[in-house]
């Protein structure tokens, strides 16, 4: 006799709609969102039927218009009554009691949720901009040492051309890593990882490092005064 395969399941994340995948049988647990480290209960193909059963009743969305915030939420657990399988197994209650704590367990996590969310779409612009800011100085540094030592090597009038290309080697390579430092700590304001790094992202980012610091300037602030919301600040993972 062939034993039963079990079928992974797949949901999107309620926040930023990564897609998460978890082994059978985690149904009515809870997991944590492989991007945005959000936690959120695993459904099960039962919750799955009643949202496809329930939708036929609702008139479908208009088009064009973004995600609100009820979308969202949307796929967290509805408050219907769970079988004995769909209850989360660290919950050790039944009855009203069950009940009660599945009610303030759901809240909480759907005001966690929001709040993430919330500290996403504040950081993301800046975050992106200086990133793609910074990614252009990076190369503009890369061709203009490349410049540098071909004009340097070809001018016979220049005493010594090797000192001089080492020396501008060195300049335009210690301004590329500031860059790619850079680079690196707007990648972790963008995904709420690491806050130190973050912020020494965009003080990084005001240095006169490319000729594109100048345009990084107002973004670098909008992004540190973003970091500055107490809210935000309490998504980051550290």
């Amino acid at each position: 006799m062939k034993a039963t395969s079990k079928m992974p399941i797949d949901f999107d994340c309620a926040v930023c709609k990564h897609p998460i995948r978890v082994p059978d049988g985690a149904e009515g647990k809870r997991t944590k969102c492989p991007k945005c480290q959000a936690i959120q209960p695993v459904p099960s193909a039962q919750d799955d039927e009643f949202r496809l059963k329930e939708s036929e009743f609702e008139d479908p969305p208009a088009g064009g218009s973004s995600a609100s915030m009820t979308e969202v939420l949307a796929p967290l657990p509805s408050r219907a009554p769970l079988s004995d399988e769909q209850r989360p197994k660290d919950v050790s209650a039944s009855g009203d009691d069950f009940e009660d704590t599945y009610a303030d367990d759901y809240s909480s996590q759907v005001g966690a949720n929001a709040a993430r969310a919330e500290a996403f779409e504040k950081i993301q612009t800046p975050a992106l901009i200086s990133m793609i800011l910074t990614g252009l100085g990076i190369v503009s540094d890369l061709v203009l040492s490349i410049v540098w030592t071909v004009s340097t090597l070809s001018d016979q009038d220049v005493e010594n051309p090797a000192v001089w290309v080492t020396i501008g080697t060195i300049i335009f390579a210690f301004a590329i890593s500031l860059q790619g430092l850079a680079l690196f700590g707007s990648y972790q304001a963008r995904d709420l990882k690491n806050f130190g790094l973050a912020w020494a992202g965009f003080i990084i980012a005001l240095l006169p490092c490319s000729f594109f610091f100048i345009l990084n300037i107002p973004i670098s602030v909008w992004g540190m005064t973003v970091l500055s919301d107490g809210g935000v600040q309490r998504q980051f993972e550290d």
